[in-house]
């Protein structure tokens, strides 16, 4: 709420002077970086190990608009996000051990309101982001008690340059978030999360109208 206050807030500031106001496509790719340490299960009957193998890479698109004053900006934007996640899972049980690598993506729209400053073609930029979770689909679903329980919504933070050179705009970001990564996780009616909070890394090219 605080975050959209100042918003509105910075809205009307740049309405009030001689605004230049620019709207655009944006698509990109992101690197993720998530947990190292896994999660330890234990239902009783059997115990399972749960590690992050790969995160891949995710992409983005969709639109921006940005208001400039004086050298100053804001930024919001709308983007769809995709990423997808591999895991290692381990199964111990009386039957014997059992090893599986399951796969989930992860479906999400991004709205990003960034704030900075422009020296040259260079920009600095900084602020915060809202993720609404869209759908998920999984491979984990066939696993013994496994359940979703996805947020509606998490909440984290960006920063970093940009470049903008004709009618391009070029950005290089780094996310970090404010949950645990896995916190949808839930098994025989327990809640499990990741000890990390998931970060990444994101290259954008955006296209100016």
């Amino acid at each position: 709420m605080r975050q959209f206050i100042l918003f509105i807030f910075l809205l009307g500031v740049l309405q009030a002077g001689h605004t230049q106001i620019e709207f655009g496509l944006k698509a990109g790719l992101s690197s993720y970086d998530l947990a190292k340490d896994g999660i330890l299960i234990s239902d009783g009957n059997q115990n399972i190990e749960w590690n992050v193998s790969n995160a891949g890479y995710g992409h983005h698109f969709g639109i921006y608009t940005r208001l400039s004053l004086l050298g100053i900006f804001l930024e919001p934007a709308l983007l769809f996000n995709s990423n997808t996640v591999s895991y290692d899972i381990t199964t111990y049980g009386e039957s014997g051990v059992f090893k599986t690598i399951k796969n989930e993506k992860y479906n999400h729209m991004d709205i990003p309101v960034i704030a900075g400053f422009k020296i040259g073609v260079l920009r600095f930029q900084g602020g915060v982001v809202g993720h609404l979770f869209i759908n998920s689909i999984s491979d984990v679903v066939d696993l013994n008690g496994y359940k979703q329980r996805f947020k509606n919504a998490t909440y984290g933070w960006q920063a970093g340059t940009g470049l903008d050179l004709w009618k391009f705009r070029l950005d290089l970001m780094f996310e970090g978030n404010f949950d645990k990564f896995g916190d949808h996780i839930t098994v025989g009616g327990y809640d499990y999360a990741f000890a990390d909070t998931p970060s990444r890394l994101m290259l954008t090219l955006g296209y100016k109208f």
